[in-house]
């Protein structure tokens, strides 16, 4: 299992969200502790990133296999979250 840590960036985004999308991110960031690279792999400007997509939200975030951690960094609706 990997180690869990939200930026402050994606903790404030959290809260700005509707109850019900907050559970579902929860539900989702206990299915990442399990396997990661469940997300897709993005390119360019944000390689070695994945997202993970719910609904119109998504999750962006880093893993570091080796010391097995998982660094959110956004969290929200897709068009907020890649900036």
């Amino acid at each position: 299992m990997f180690e869990l840590r939200i930026s402050t960036r994606a903790e404030k985004q959290i809260k700005k969200l509707k109850k019900e999308n907050q559970i579902e991110i929860i539900e989702v960031l206990a299915e990442l502790k399990e396997n990661p690279l469940l997300g897709k792999p993005l390119s360019r400007e944000l390689d070695r990133r994945f997202s993970y997509r719910f609904g119109i939200n998504r999750i962006i975030y880093k893993v570091n296999t080796q010391d097995k951690i998982v660094d959110v960094l956004s969290a929200g609706h897709r068009s907020r979250v890649y900036n």
